[in-house]
Order: structure tokens, then sequence, then C-alpha cells
């Protein structure tokens, strides 16, 4: 079950029209945001909620917008994948973008309700900072307290 309808991005991209005859057609756009849908739902999932979300209607609301923008980013790359815009920016790049930055905040945790909270995920230094490593070097030799030290 996507979060979005055909409707609601046919919204956001009113003047590409999706219906039976265009590319993609109404059908390849359904799936297209099923699989955002699930996309979504796969980052939901991995921070510790149940999904599909149901409730509250806020949230389901707000995922689906997030999905919407994602599948309007899907097909406005389907339909023009060339530039179109300055600076060589392209017509689905600022539905990518925003879909982009609601993935992160949700793997970040970010505005999600308390309620739909299955697991708690302690924020570590390592997962805010994945990229870097603490390097500890050789603490045994620099150690104070020995192994056979008797007190």
């Amino acid at each position: 079950m996507a979060y979005a309808t055909l409707a609601r991005v046919q919204g956001l991209i009113a003047n590409f029209t999706i219906d039976g005859e265009s590319k993609p057609n109404s059908t390849q756009a359904q799936e297209i945001i099923d699989a955002i849908s699930d996309e979504i739902d796969a980052v939901i999932g991995g921070i510790g909620v149940s999904t599909p979300v149901t409730a509250p209607a806020s949230f389901v609301n707000r995922l689906a917008m997030l999905n919407a923008y994602g599948a309007a980013a899907a097909i406005l790359h389907a339909k023009v994948p060339e530039a179109a815009g300055l600076g060589d920016t392209s017509i689905y790049a600022f539905h990518e973008r925003r879909y982009q930055k609601g993935l992160e905040a949700l793997r970040n945790d970010q505005d999600l309700p308390s309620e739909l909270r299955t697991v708690m995920n302690p924020k570590t230094y390592l997962r805010r900072n994945p990229d870097e490593e603490e390097v500890l070097g050789d603490n045994e030799e620099k150690s104070f307290f020995k192994r056979d030290m008797v007190f």
C-alpha cells in the first residue's frame, strides 16, 4: 500500500499528464509510487518503526508527501532526463532534493512521533558520525595500570 496516490503525484507535476498514453503511463507511474513507498518503509523499518504506518494522521500525510516527491522525481526523470534549467539543473531536481532530505530526516529519527517507536535507538557517536573512526593506538604500553600489577 503506497502512502501517495497517483492524483497527488499528478498534482505536483501538473504540466505533465500521466494517463494511459503518456510515458510513463499511469500503470507504470503507480508502480513507481509503490516502489518509492517500499523504499520509505525500508528506511522506517530500519529505525524500528512497524510498517506500513497508519497513524497518526499527520505523520501519514507527511509520508504521503514524501512518497509523492520521490515518485514525482522519478516520473519527471523518465519524462525529461536532460537538464532543463539554469546551471544545468534538471527539472526533477527539486522533487529529488525534497525526497532525499525527507529520507535523511527519517534515517536520523527527526520528527518521528514517539508513539511509533517500537525499538529505542540510542544515539551513539558512531551512528552520528559513521564515516569517522577513533584511532586508539596501542593503549597497553601507555597504560598506568598493568595486567600483572598487584594492589
